[in-house]
């Protein structure tokens, strides 16, 4: 195609995607959900692979992840909601702070965070 051997036809268009990806983010600020699901059917159906079977590896991928993740997820959720509820991720934050001192409460806040996070995402140990 235009030229080129059929490995650089999918380089390239691998190449375009991930800028268009970018630029779907970036710039036109859509969702990172719909700019990574638009990406994918865009690279399937610009690689050749028929309609059909660019949905059934979106599924597939896309349930095989969440599959994994979803698990974890869960699980993580729940004990957020333990130490949240008994007080646990409170009571490290406030040692910390008295710890670090109130100057240096950043570096409280983000160790706080660390510990936290060890057994949960960073993100809801984080906010927690």
């Amino acid at each position: 195609m235009f030229g080129m051997t059929h490995e650089t036809f999918l380089l390239v268009d691998a190449l375009v995607t991930i800028v268009g990806l970018v630029l779907l983010i970036t710039t036109f600020k859509v969702h990172p959900f719909v700019a990574l699901t638009l990406a994918a059917g865009f690279l399937g159906l610009t690689s050749g692979m028929p309609v059909e079977k660019v949905m059934k590896s979106f599924q597939d991928g896309f349930g095989g992840v969440l599959g994994f993740v979803g698990i974890i997820l869960g699980l993580g959720t729940m004990l957020g909601k333990l130490m949240a509820d008994s007080g646990g991720a409170d009571q490290i934050a406030q040692t910390l702070i008295r710890t670090f001192g109130k100057q240096k409460v950043h570096w409280a806040m983000m160790f706080s965070a660390f510990l936290v996070g060890i057994p949960l995402f960073f993100e809801i140990g984080f906010v927690l």
